[in-house]
């Protein structure tokens, strides 16, 4: 049961993930567009994300080290561990 919680929860920060660099990569296509990047600035101030591009970008980033963290294999082995 605790490794099939682990599984789902892999999947929605995954799904968390491409949903805020999709929204994030959507609002600067956005800006693009219309000539308007000038309008995205600050993406951060005063310690923390101004707008929704900062937030998505921000939460993005946030998501996608913790999901490279957590979810990785490990595949290197300590060469002092114990083999089994």
């Amino acid at each position: 049961m605790k490794n099939n919680r682990r599984f789902n929860l892999r999947y929605w920060i995954y799904g968390a993930t491409i949903l805020c660099w999709g929204s994030a990569i959507g609002l600067f296509v956005t800006a693009y567009r219309g000539h308007h990047l000038l309008k995205l600035i600050p993406i951060i101030a005063y310690n923390r994300p101004q707008g929704a591009f900062g937030w998505s970008l921000t939460l993005a980033v946030i998501l996608s080290f913790v999901s490279f963290c957590a979810f990785r294999q490990h595949k290197f082995m300590h060469p002092k561990a114990p083999k089994s």
